[in-house]
């Protein structure tokens, strides 16, 4: 075996030691609150993390791929929320492109909300609040208006304070180009009222809606914006730790099981219709056997950092074949 162990230097700046190391936190709080089979998950997660380097053998291109990893799955693990949202925002993307192409239309960015509510109520206020959605969405007016949309769940609030959570919905809508001149156009005021039906509960003071715009000083699209913008966290890293213990509690206990994402109409349509294709491309033996892998790395995590061992599999290779003859 042909290897090579690099010193202590090894991904100190990336994002993967960055990420690991975060996780330190989330850890200790688990483990404080009774959660100990989460928290020895969340600290043995990504522990082993092997990529394989592979060459075309036509155009000589080189492609990194993960070969396997131990990730722990945990849905408040930084590590797993910084792999699950770059999946959700690459295959969003991707999609939302794709609509745009192919259709004449405009992206807009809703926020539905509904008054704080004490941490116990969380899961029965977040299951009514799927359900308002639905009729939402079942309207004459919205059916009209929108067609399609990504939806995600946030808990809690820039500013959220002692045993209350903020759920809230973030949504990008697709609308016709036209959307803004035509009569199937909802002002504001008009999506407020019917935000208001659907959760039967008169006493909401606002939504926010707007067109999608370019951040100031970002190399980043509109488009590319609202993705990362809707596709993040559910909940802030660092406001779950600072809660207290019996908060914490309460949120991992009644999010257990839940889905903070959800898509609806011609972006779910094109999100299978890709998913698809991917599969076809992935599962394609001819396409693949031209990509032949040429080296392994495995980065372990020992001492607070990760170290790299390289496999280089063609000598391996080799050097096999020799000892059996």
């Amino acid at each position: 075996m042909i290897t090579q162990i690099l010193p202590k230097q090894i991904l100190e700046e990336t994002k993967h030691t960055i990420k690991k190391l975060a996780n330190n936190d989330l850890i200790l709080k688990l483990l404080k609150c009774g959660f100990k089979k989460e928290s020895n998950l969340v600290k043995d997660c990504g522990n082993t993390r092997v990529f394989s380097l592979q060459q075309h053998q036509i155009t000589q291109d080189k492609r990194r791929r993960l070969k396997r990893a131990d990730f722990c799955k945990f849905r408040f693990c930084i590590t797993c929320n910084w792999r699950r949202d770059m999946n959700i925002q690459k295959s969003l993307l991707s999609a939302l492109q794709e609509i745009d192409k192919k259709n004449n239309v405009e992206f807009i960015f809703l926020t539905l909300t509904v008054p704080n509510c004490h941490i116990d109520d969380l899961k029965a206020t977040i299951q009514h609040m799927n359900k308002s959605f639905q009729r939402l969405a079942e309207t004459k007016a919205y059916k009209k208006a929108v067609l399609g949309h990504f939806k995600a769940l946030e808990i809690l609030g820039d500013n959220t304070k002692g045993a209350e959570a903020h759920p809230h919905f973030h949504i990008l809508l697709i609308v016709d180009k036209n959307y803004f001149t035509s009569k199937n156009y909802i002002s504001q005021k008009e999506f407020l009222q019917m935000w208001r039906d659907a959760t039967r509960n008169q006493n909401i003071t606002q939504v926010n809606i707007k067109k999608i715009k370019p951040k100031k000083n970002s190399n980043l699209t509109a488009l590319q914006s609202a993705v990362f913008e809707v596709a993040k966290y559910s909940v802030k890293h660092t406001d779950l730790v600072r809660k207290s213990d019996y908060v914490f509690t309460k949120i991992l206990n009644q999010t257990r099981n839940m889905r903070f994402f959800s898509t609806g109409g011609i972006l779910k349509e094109m999100i299978n219709l890709l998913k698809c294709d991917e599969d076809l491309i992935q599962f394609n033996k001819d396409v693949e056997a031209l990509w032949i892998e040429i080296e392994e790395e495995i980065y372990r995590w020992q001492n607070g950092d990760f170290y790299l061992e390289k496999i280089n599999v063609i000598q391996e290779k080799k050097e096999n074949e020799n000892e059996k003859k």
